[in-house]
């Protein structure tokens, strides 16, 4: 029964793939209209002679600025107001150039005034930051503040006056930098150049050869469950084979990230992580990782629910998580740009009219704000390009229609009209710099109220099943993923200082313990025992992946507090984008929106929002 169904499924497959194609060849996006969905870059400077005449001023008037050394407490604001015009001056230079150089990335002209425009604005901030380091600034006062004018920028002085707590003298930061950071580089390199060879045993299907790493992720959805089995284990062990060597740098890179944090005064790389990125003390991470253990059962139930419904449709007798990505009868059909605007819009309604009419400013190809139509040789990145004070624009490296395209568009033109709200309040510039939880809670909540949206529109039952998946894969994803990782780079810190990590086999025993509490289908699959060596952040971003489970634990909130009080949400929420980063991110919230990070309540509230969705896509698929 079991190979008749898949064997029969497969045939229908390969029957309707040319016809696929054919009709994937045929669909365009843009409707004949591509040429206008791309930037218009005289928005930025009217022509390349403009842009060079104005580099060319702007440098100099820096240059200046780094040779006046007699900064006091008198011309302190004076310095701080100048060094903000010439912020938003350069910024305009960075995000032209970084916006041609993401369109085209073999434009060597593009490319070396952008890092000649990087290297100026670096000598801006350096020069600055050196100057509030001094001992004289960093102590200033409250009744200071007020007697120099010096109000606005007190956020800022609190916060150089907590680096110069952790900063070293300027030759030993130079040293370390040759030194430690070079070694670090070093070994990130040798990571990412190892994965990028890693083949694997080459898998045969229909007399044809491949490369497991490169088909795995197209075999997920392919009904031969013992060609996804194959391919699989395949996979697994491509990477596994290397473990020894990725291990031993994973542990090099922690322990040199380790030495470099007691070297600034901090206990742990872990200590300084979070303080600078989160805002948050160790403690209070380890805590909320701790916490999330308690919770395992809520992760599992979903895997129970979707692993119950596979069956169902399949006949497979046990399911694996090589299994979990199967379509379950319902196919996103992919969308013209035309019809997910509307979307879009419709979408972030509860976002306010002073949202949605920025959004929908953005997402109009007349104002040449988006460059989303594709092209040769373009980089592969999606993002919002803008500053205070400098045109916004959307950044994306090809829009095809898929639901993957529209999360991505709704999430990066959040980052954009985020970017354009501050620029609109007129922020100190330096405030638009913040702990990445909050600029990534409010993308990713835009993506909850996408697929909201969807769901809600959407009159079929198998329909609105996918699009509560979609919606639980989110969260399962953001949650309990970023909870999986977060705790074991804790415990690779923890280790690697305590002495109790010292191999590939130690590394291994660490994940499997996480996942085993975690994750179903962990334990009856051992080929999935070196999976961190996958978690690409862990070696070139180390101690990021915890910022995302705190993203979405505030995604979520914001997500019920919308849907409790409605009428008032928008106002707060706007306000809050508004405000840019002037207090830490735990004062912002709480300002504006009732609550805090450390709040045991944002953890339960989020797994309560799991729950409900889990329940009713059972309900779902017991129609």
């Amino acid at each position: 029964m079991h190979s008749r169904y898949y064997h029969k499924l497969a045939f229908i497959l390969c029957l309707l793939l040319p016809w696929l194609h054919t009709n994937a060849q045929q669909f365009d996006p843009f409707d004949g209209n591509a040429a206008a969905f791309h930037v218009k870059l005289s928005r930025y400077f009217k022509t390349e002679e403009d842009e060079k005449a104005a580099r060319v001023l702007v440098t100099d008037s820096i240059n200046r600025f780094k040779a006046d050394t007699a900064w006091t407490l008198n011309n302190l604001a004076a310095h701080l107001d100048t060094y903000s015009r010439l912020l938003v001056a350069i910024e305009r230079h960075n995000q032209y150039f970084r916006l041609r150089t993401y369109i085209n990335k073999n434009d060597s002209l593009a490319r070396q005034a952008y890092n000649q425009v990087d290297e100026v604005e670096s000598g801006l901030e350096g020069i600055t930051g050196r100057m509030l380091l001094q001992p004289r600034f960093a102590a200033i006062t409250e009744v200071q503040l007020k007697q120099y004018q010096l109000t606005k920028y007190k956020f800022l002085l609190s916060k150089a006056k907590e680096q110069a707590v952790h900063s070293l003298p300027e030759h030993d930061e130079q040293l370390l930098g040759k030194v430690s950071d070079d070694m670090i580089d070093h070994l990130t390199d040798r990571y990412d150049n190892l994965m990028s060879s890693i083949t694997g045993d080459s898998i045969t299907i229909k007399n044809k050869k491949y490369s497991p790493v490169k088909i795995w992720s197209g075999i997920l959805q392919n009904p031969d469950s013992v060609l996804r089995r194959q391919v699989s284990e395949a996979y697994y062990k491509a990477y596994s084979d290397h473990a020894e060597v990725i291990a031993a740098a994973l542990i090099d890179i922690t322990r040199q990230k380790n030495i470099l944090a007691k070297l600034r005064g901090y206990k742990t790389a872990t200590d300084r992580v979070y303080g600078r990125r989160l805002q948050l003390a160790e403690e209070s991470v380890k805590k909320m990782l701790g916490e999330m253990n308690q919770y395992a059962d809520v992760l599992k139930n979903y895997q129970r629910v979707q692993a119950n419904q596979i069956k169902k449709q399949t006949g497979l007798a046990t399911v694996h998580s090589w299994d979990a990505s199967l379509p379950m009868g319902f196919t996103w059909q992919p969308l013209p740009f035309a019809k997910v605007r509307p979307l879009i819009l419709d979408a972030l309604a509860p976002l306010g009219d002073e949202y949605t009419r920025h959004f929908a400013a953005l997402l109009d190809p007349a104002n040449g704000q988006m460059e989303i139509a594709g092209g040769p040789n373009r980089v592969n990145e999606n993002t919002s390009v803008g500053f205070i004070g400098v045109p916004e624009s959307l950044y994306m490296k090809s829009y095809n229609g898929t639901l993957g395209d529209v999360s991505r568009l709704i999430h990066e033109g959040g980052h954009a009209i985020h970017e354009q709200l501050m620029s609109d309040s007129r922020i100190v510039p330096s405030y638009k710099y913040g702990p990445s939880i909050l600029y990534e809670a409010y993308a990713m909540f835009n993506e909850l109220l996408l697929l909201d949206a969807l769901e809600k529109q959407e009159k079929t039952n198998d329909g609105k099943a996918f699009y509560t998946k979609q919606f639980l894969d989110k969260l399962s994803h953001e949650i309990f993923t970023s909870a999986e990782e977060g705790a074991f780079e804790q415990g690779l810190y923890d280790g690697v200082a305590g002495g109790t990590i010292n191999t590939r086999d130690d590394v291994d025993k660490l994940y499997a313990g996480i996942m085993n509490k975690y994750d179903s289908y962990f334990p009856a699959e051992p080929q999935r025992k070196s999976e961190w060596i996958n978690k690409r952040l862990v070696f070139d971003d180390p101690l990021y992946n915890v910022n995302y489970l705190y993203a979405i634990l505030v995604s979520c909130k914001l997500y019920q507090q919308q849907h409790a009080d409605p009428k008032t949400f928008a106002v707060k929420y706007t306000a809050l984008l508004k405000n840019g980063f002037d207090a830490p991110a735990a004062d912002l919230l709480k300002k504006f929106m009732g609550f805090s990070l450390d709040s045991g309540s944002l953890l339960k509230d989020a797994l309560g929002l799991m729950r409900d969705k889990t329940s009713k896509l059972e309900g779902l698929y017991a129609r």
